[in-house]
């Protein structure tokens, strides 16, 4: 196995921890309470006023609706977890910055043997996040952010001339039963800027080529702390 494919088989083991909790909950947690729940439910009504055969036919009315919910819970829930789609994703980011075989092999080198003074692992905490794990890791010659949306993003630091902070008021919706509530919330974000912006007609106020967003705030200042140590002119 090379260096590049044994850096995608951590980071499949880094993930696959978090899709492994969330397997386990679904099948040992949610998936028993609905089918319990359709079953007294359904049976329970269909009693009100009938006869303990009337609550067993209910009950066992319940019991398929629930498993039919759970198979579409299902359906739609596991094939997510999957850490090799995961690793299609961060493969995605490679892709997109069009990296040698020699540059792929250097950054899964310098992946797999960053410190951990350069990492920042954090749990996302935000819309329809579910406590997805984040990670941010800092190598001399590349930054990687992964758990945000999208998932992996790869930047090559020698691309970049400047590092800016930003911050964007968004809205999300939550929905719960038939109430549906829009709130607001800040996304605290850094954006890289690259060298040859001129020679793409991109001016200073135009968007970042990239850029990493946090809900929160302090995550984003270590990350930037970090970034502080490249060099690269930070603002």
């Amino acid at each position: 196995m090379d260096t590049y494919q044994k850096w995608l088989e951590e980071e499949k083991a880094w993930i696959g921890t978090y899709c492994g909790k969330i397997r386990r909950q679904s099948l040992c947690i949610t998936t028993p309470a609905i089918l319990v729940g359709t079953t007294i439910i359904i049976g329970g009504l269909s009693a009100i006023g009938g006869s303990m055969e009337d609550f067993g036919y209910g009950a066992f009315g319940g019991f398929m609706a629930g498993a039919m919910i759970c198979a579409i819970y299902l359906l739609i829930l596991l094939p997510g977890l999957n850490p090799k789609r995961y690793a299609r994703k961060i493969e995605k980011s490679v892709k997109g910055l069009s990296l040698s075989e020699t540059e792929k092999e250097l950054l899964a080198r310098e992946m797999l043997e960053a410190d951990e003074k350069h990492k920042i692992s954090y749990t996302i905490a935000g819309p329809g996040s579910k406590g997805t794990p984040g990670r941010f890791v800092l190598t001399p010659h590349f930054a990687f952010l992964e758990g945000s949306t999208p998932y992996a993003i790869l930047v090559r630091l020698s691309d970049i001339a400047r590092i800016g902070r930003g911050e964007e008021k968004k809205t999300a919706t939550q929905r719960s039963g038939n109430t549906k509530r829009v709130y607001w919330f800040t996304l605290y974000t850094i954006g890289f800027y690259r060298k040859d912006r001129f020679q793409r007609n991109l001016t200073e106020k135009d968007l970042p080529d990239e850029a990493f967003g946090f809900f929160d705030a302090g995550i984003r200042e270590q990350v930037m702390r970090l970034l502080a140590e490249t060099g690269i002119r930070v603002e």
